[in-house]
């Protein structure tokens, strides 16, 4: 048996890596649609993830980590822009025109999120209640993997292959319920 022993400060970077994770896509999507060269997104996002770091003791709550860190985002498009303007001397877009893309984006990428978070439930409330239980010991209660196996009378790899089929069976309800509508 292994004992681990978490520091403050690798509590932190856990607790940074599993925030940034799940809003990694959203992020990256928001920063892509206000710069237009893949390239410089690119570039933008990775000055925009040091900063989230660098601040994120300056996080209130895990729930305001999407907002915060599109704040964050805005701000260093915003910087790349004045970058750029100053070796181009000139802007093909305002700031103000920016501002107001960046929220309207904001809106639109929250508003896809309560769409997919409707659609999860959806399909979540499809499962059998016995797989549902599964995946929330695994990712809300996040219970170890052997001890989750013991649980539901599995094997760790045939857990595993179980937990891969209910992410399937997910996977195909979203993408069915999404056309439908």
């Amino acid at each position: 048996m292994t004992l681990t022993i978490n520091t403050p400060e690798e509590k932190k970077h856990n607790r940074f890596l599993g925030l940034f994770t799940a809003h990694e896509s959203s992020i990256h999507a928001y920063v892509r649609k206000l710069v237009y060269r893949r390239e410089d997104a690119s570039d933008v996002m990775q000055k925009t993830v040091i900063v989230l770091w660098k601040k994120f003791d300056q996080l209130q709550s895990d729930d305001d980590f999407r907002k915060w860190s599109f704040g964050v985002a805005r701000y260093e498009v915003l910087s790349w822009r004045r970058d750029l303007a100053r070796e181009r001397e000139r802007l093909v877009l305002s700031t103000d025109i920016i501002e107001l893309m960046a929220e309207e984006l904001e809106q639109q990428s929250e508003q896809l999120d309560l769409e997919k978070e409707a659609i999860l439930q959806h399909c979540l409330g499809k499962l059998k209640k016995e797989q549902r239980l599964a995946l929330q010991s695994m990712y809300e209660n996040e219970e170890n993997t052997p001890d989750l196996a013991k649980k539901f009378g599995k094997s760790v790899t045939g857990f595993y292959q179980w937990i891969y089929r209910i992410r399937q069976t997910l996977s195909e309800c979203a993408r069915k319920f999404a056309d439908a509508t």
